[in-house]
């Protein structure tokens, strides 16, 4: 049999690398002022500043202050700028392996843990951006619809593996979902009233097992 020749993908050039560096700064540099300035306060000219790049270079990599957010928020949520897709996720492989739900909603808590924890700040800016600007606003909804459709998603590796708490429709409990795993909780939990992430973790993973899947019948209910 002959052997199989591995193809690997060819190394960057110094000019693309060059490249990627300054896409880089300009991403950082955006970040950073729209945290600082606010969404609304910050012009394209001051993060070519902060960037040290021409103006003409950052209208032609991400064509305005939109472009910027949502290539700030994309690799946020995905963890990566590779390009891969949310559902393509080695976590999700995980989980979609695993056939106790119990231990899927253990697991499913520590993925929303890590996605929100690490979109935190992009989603901080999307809110103010989404309160000035009705082109922020819209991605805004599209992120929003983007996250209840992985919700469902989320719902369907519980459903492989039995069924949800009785009287609990796969809708009910996506809409259940997404209020306990949303930006906005985790915000206010840890940003207002302190909790760790970690903290969030463990509430998260109860109130998935409590609030969707049947009792377990270990518990056993005074009668």
């Amino acid at each position: 049999m002959p052997e199989t020749v591995k193809r690997s993908r060819p190394p960057r050039t110094r000019r693309a690398e060059r490249a990627e560096q300054t896409r880089r700064r300009i991403i950082d540099a955006a970040t950073a002022l729209f945290t600082e300035v606010g969404y609304a306060g910050t012009t394209i000219e001051a993060i070519a500043g902060r960037a040290d790049v021409a103006v003409e270079t950052v209208y032609s990599r991400f064509r305005n202050k939109l472009g910027l957010l949502d290539a700030i928020l994309g690799p946020a949520i995905r963890g990566s700028d590779d390009g891969r897709a949310f559902s393509a996720q080695p976590e999700l492989a995980e989980i979609r392996a695993c056939t106790d739900q119990r231990q899927q909603a253990t697991l499913l808590a520590h993925f929303s843990r890590t996605v929100l924890q690490r979109s935190a700040q992009a989603h901080r800016i999307l809110r103010t951006a989404a309160a000035s600007d009705p082109k922020a606003a819209a991605l805004e909804q599209s992120d929003q619809e983007s996250r209840r459709r992985g919700q469902e998603l989320y719902i369907d590796l519980l459903l492989a593996n039995g069924p949800l708490r009785d009287g609990l429709t796969k809708a009910d409990a996506a809409d259940t979902y997404a209020a306990l795993a949303s930006p906005e909780t985790y915000a206010f939990l840890t940003e207002q009233r302190g909790w760790t992430p970690d903290r969030f973790e463990a509430w998260l993973a109860d109130g998935l097992t409590l609030l969707l899947l049947p009792l377990d019948p270990s518990i056993r209910t005074p009668s």
